[in-house]
């Protein structure tokens, strides 16, 4: 048999094993062997490649805009505390208005929707916060990090200490509304409002360099506490005047949240002060060796962690191996009821730019065949996540990326609570639990062609 027929054989007989692989449950060492007979393929599992792991810092992340918010206080005992803040705009409702003959105030009332997913922390610890007007502009096409603030006065508008309700409608003037929560302002900031020129209300930027918007600072009351999402840019969030006038004594008017309202969050996780030991040598001390051990990720600018296979296999030799498949799987060693773990994490990889000639982390080709094909979902079952990577682990051998190094987040990191504590990658400590990289490989014996 010539080079050249022999080579195309193998490949032929590679593509059947991958059919072979998925259609059938047979011990991976002994699949396709029936087929290709003395040929020079040899078919193995593995699960014991070596892994390194460990946890690291996150940069701010970038909070303007977001899909949902965040408020609230909570104290978790392994990544301690973390406070999360609002700042937001709002804008007219109407292009012309105006109060009236000798309008006034009978009360303001802020309205703030729910987002209906369960709090992060002690579901009936209280959410408190005060609020105060904003003394500085926001800006649209700005862009606001976790670690970003802005001015504000010191007049207390409202302050709070209620305890959730995120899936309870809520009854206004006889008509069931989606949850949210209500709470009465100052009524020094109606009159405010209500003391301007009408022609401040025929036009939105006159308007909001006068009320630039409202800042909510949380308040740790005690406890747990815990972190609530709210949906700043639903239809019920807005702020309500209501007034009377010559002509009417049950008037309203809104100040509303729109896709053209800017916002953001402020993030602190205080310095990780309070945190687990073992967590603060790793993330802050950055002591690396701990990730055999365990290795975490939180959202909310918190914490990403690294991995990479330090000794899969000689990368001289890569034409001697196919990866049929390859599976990341990481196991929840802390399932904690108040603490939700993520429904989903992300994987990226380093790749070298040469647009500015440093490293730069992308989504890793298999993500791109979608969420059945590459996994990252939480199984509740058997409190892992699985990712597939075979492509990754193949453009790896072939010599395509010049790092191994991947990089783990949390879907949806900038804008909902959730965290994780995963088992380190020791054999000896995580016997069962550990993080492993499962390979079905084909070697192939080159000196037999």
């Amino acid at each position: 048999m010539n080079k050249t027929t022999g080579f195309f054989k193998i490949i032929l007989t590679i593509l059947v094993l991958g059919i072979a692989l998925f259609s059938c449950k047979k011990d991976p060492s002994q699949i396709g062997l029936d087929l290709v007979g003395n040929d020079p393929l040899v078919v193995h599992f593995t699960d014991t490649t070596s892994v390194k792991v460990y946890s690291v810092l996150r940069d701010s992340v970038r909070t303007d805009e977001l899909t949902y918010n965040t408020l609230g206080v909570v104290v978790d005992p392994v990544f301690g505390t973390t406070k999360a803040d609002l700042y937001i705009q709002y804008n007219l409702s109407l292009s012309t208005f105006a109060f009236g003959d000798n309008a006034v105030l009978d009360s303001i009332v802020l309205s703030v929707p729910y987002q209906s997913i369960a709090v992060f922390g002690d579901s009936l610890a209280p959410l408190s916060f005060k609020v105060y007007q904003l003394d500085e502009l926001m800006y649209v096409d700005s862009a606001y990090y976790s670690i970003s603030t802005a001015a504000h006065l010191n007049d207390l508008l409202a302050e709070a200490s209620f305890v959730p309700r995120p899936f309870d409608s809520t009854l206004v003037d006889t008509v069931m509304k989606a949850p949210h929560f209500r709470l009465p302002l100052s009524n020094q900031l109606g009159e405010y409002l209500m003391s301007f020129d009408d022609t401040i209300y025929y036009d939105n930027t006159n308007f909001v360099d006068r009320f630039k918007g409202l800042y909510f600072e949380s308040q740790y009351t005690g406890g747990t506490g815990n972190l609530t999402s709210l949906n700043m840019y639903g239809t019920d969030s807005k702020i309500t005047i209501y007034y009377k006038n010559d002509i009417s004594d049950s008037l309203s008017y809104d100040l509303v949240v729109s896709a053209y309202t800017p916002s953001f969050q402020n993030y602190d996780h205080l310095d990780y002060i309070g945190s687990d030991p073992d967590f603060y040598k790793q993330v802050i001390e950055k002591d690396t060796t701990l990730g055999e051990q365990k290795f975490y990720l939180q959202t909310l600018g918190g914490v990403d962690s690294y991995i990479s296979f330090p000794f899969l296999f000689d990368r001289e030799d890569f034409s001697k191996y196919a990866i049929n498949e390859a599976k990341l799987v990481i196991t929840n060693v802390e399932p904690e009821i108040m603490f939700i773990q993520p429904n989903q994490m992300l994987l990226f990889h380093q790749q070298y730019s040469d647009v500015d000639s440093t490293n730069h982390y992308y989504y890793i080709d298999d993500a791109s065949k979608g969420d059945d094909y590459f996994g990252g979902y939480y199984n509740s079952t058997s409190k892992q996540y699985e990712f597939r990577i075979t492509k990754y682990l193949q453009d790896y051998l072939a010599g395509n990326y010049s790092s191994d190094q991947l990089l783990m987040q949390i879907s949806g990191a900038t804008y909902t609570g959730s965290r994780l504590v995963a088992a380190g990658s020791s054999l000896l400590e995580n016997a069962d639990s550990r993080i492993k990289l499962e390979i079905i490989y084909t070697e192939i014996d080159t000196e037999q062609q």
